[in-house]
């Protein structure tokens, strides 16, 4: 991770000096010159390296002239960002508040409006969660759903806002706003979030 693209992707060069690179891109996206990392050249991109399709396909010129192609991944990576067949849907939303010391988001849509599920949530930082029922709260741990602080993504919430009660128990699924209401994990300062289901 790169503190310089706001969540988006960065490609650092470790055995490299800075101003060997001229140019760099992955799948035809064009990056950006980067501030030098330890002396080695870094470039950035404009989205997070989960919303890039695999194979990545890298063109790499150096400043004597010299053009390097690469390819890294497989068609069909799990970090694809749609995946045909699971995900048909997308949309980015801006969080709305800073609540209870983490980014908090109210989405429109009810969770059961989504289908059952699974829904995918990418943050803007490129961190991910995948809700497996859009039926039930879910907390913490992906494969479980249940509260736990040690859990790598502790502090992220899903509310699906299915119907009533409206309340802050784990089996209360109403919201006020009568949509989805989520969280992001603690420490993460992400500004949007991708949904996708």
């Amino acid at each position: 991770s790169t503190d310089q693209g706001n969540g988006s992707a960065g490609i650092l060069f470790r055995t490299l000096q800075a101003g060997s690179i001229i140019y760099v891109s992955v799948n035809g996206e064009v990056a950006r010159l980067g501030v030098p990392y330890k002396g080695a050249p870094v470039f950035l991109l404009t989205k997070s390296g989960d919303q890039y399709a695999r194979p990545l396909n890298f063109v790499i010129k150096m400043n004597d002239g010299v053009t390097y192609t690469a390819k890294s991944g497989i068609a069909g990576d799990a970090t694809e960002p749609v995946t045909p067949g699971v995900y048909k849907n997308s949309k980015s939303y801006g969080y709305y508040n800073v609540a209870n010391k983490r980014q908090a988001w109210r989405i429109p849509s009810r969770g059961d409006s989504l289908g059952p599920g699974p829904v995918k949530f990418t943050f803007s930082s490129g961190k991910t969660f995948t809700v497996r029922s859009t039926a039930k709260n879910c907390r913490d741990r992906e494969d479980t759903c249940n509260r736990d602080s040690r859990a790598v993504m502790y502090g992220f919430v899903f509310k699906p806002g299915n119907g009533r009660p409206n309340g802050k128990g784990d089996s209360d699924m109403g919201t006020s706003h009568g949509g989805i209401y989520l969280h992001a994990p603690f420490g993460d300062i992400s500004k949007s979030v991708l949904m996708q289901w």
